[in-house]
């Protein structure tokens, strides 16, 4: 089937993508989008494959191993590229009806070196490990998940832990959504910060693992439109802090959204509050280490959504700019056209 892009530094994108089927879980399932760049007149594209065994009558449910490979452009004339490898191990629960799932997770990656980048210089690749366990309860009324993460490269090591819980409302997809996250590193590199834990939602061009799609990956918000898309992670703000304030050593983090009261909650809106504690804080004179914001959030859920933060601490509010310039969103074309190549746990 066709594919279509666009990407500031590779243009307009034309390819096929190929793929042997999305509805019915097989045991190899792969996809690869060639794509060719009229912006940059170059080749680029992605590509997964993963192979899932079912063991019969065992204390393993489903093993899923994984190979995932994306080449995009990046300023400078060149290209940034990632390769992913993956192992996921599902575990079986005594009782099949049991709501509770867990599972534990190790990544490889190597992806192009983004301080190089950002310098404009011909970028090496890192190599990086992650390792995850991941406790899930798949549920209707009052679902939550909590998962413990190690992340190692060359010159840093960070662990976290994130814990999100729904208090379930009247009616279907309405609750009171919880999120804490606590972090810290291990090991730093005082020269690359952004290794570090990050106290907002990084854009593009924080992502030294490429996570996601962006349009406009490497600009500077707010330059465009585009640069304000976020990927909310970590401490979880969404006011942009990051050039600022640095990045954190350690933070905790708590996040609330809910809906709207009564009929209200028919419409695309939600009220959300943000709370941050981490090691330092903006200046000398705004030296709190703790921040918060409230807003609204509005659009499509888990696809385009819209963050309005109303109300901010003085720390942000000193170096946020003008109140349009913490209006950010997020964009999940991810959960449209990527192939979730795993079966469902």
């Amino acid at each position: 089937m066709p594919a279509i892009n666009w990407s500031r530094e590779n243009g307009f994108m034309l390819g096929m993508a190929f793929h042997n089927g999305f509805i019915i879980p097989k045991p190899l399932q792969y996809v690869a989008v060639p794509i060719f760049a009229f912006g940059n007149t170059d080749l680029a594209g992605l590509g997964q494959i993963a192979y899932s065994i079912t063991p019969y009558d065992n204390l393993i449910r489903l093993i899923t191993i994984s190979l995932e490979a994306a080449q995009f452009g990046a300023p400078g004339q060149q290209n940034y590229r990632k390769l992913k490898t993956g192992l996921e191990v599902n575990f079986r629960n005594k009782n099949m009806t049991h709501p509770l799932n867990h599972k534990v997770t190790g990544n490889y990656i190597a992806a192009s070196n983004l301080y190089q980048i950002k310098l404009m210089e011909k970028a090496k690749m890192n190599s990086y490990a992650q390792f995850e366990y991941l406790l899930k309860k798949n549920s209707i009324i009052n679902p939550y998940s909590l998962l413990a993460s190690f992340e190692l490269g060359k010159t840093h090591q960070k662990t976290s832990v994130e814990f999100n819980y729904r208090l379930s409302y009247w009616g279907m997809d309405n609750g009171l959504d919880v999120r804490f996250f606590a972090g810290g590193m291990l090991k730093t590199n005082s020269e690359i910060p952004f290794y570090a834990f990050s106290a907002s939602g990084r854009s593009g061009r924080e992502q030294y693992l490429y996570q996601g799609m962006y349009p406009d990956r490497f600009s500077v918000s707010p330059e465009n439109f585009f640069s304000r898309q976020m990927t909310i992670a970590e401490g979880g703000l969404v006011s942009p802090v990051n050039d600022s304030l640095g990045y954190s050593q350690w933070l905790f983090s708590l996040s609330l959204t809910t809906n709207l009261p009564g009929k209200a909650a028919r419409f695309p809106v939600k009220p959300f509050v943000n709370l941050l504690l981490n090691d330092h804080g903006m200046s000398a004179i705004q030296n709190s280490p703790f921040f918060y914001e409230a807003g609204l959030k509005v659009g499509i859920w888990d696809l385009f959504e819209i963050y309005i933060p109303l109300l901010v601490s003085k720390n942000i509010d000193s170096i946020s700019g003008p109140f349009k310039s913490r209006i950010r969103f997020v964009f999940s074309i991810d959960s449209i056209n990527k192939l979730r190549l795993r079966r469902n746990s």
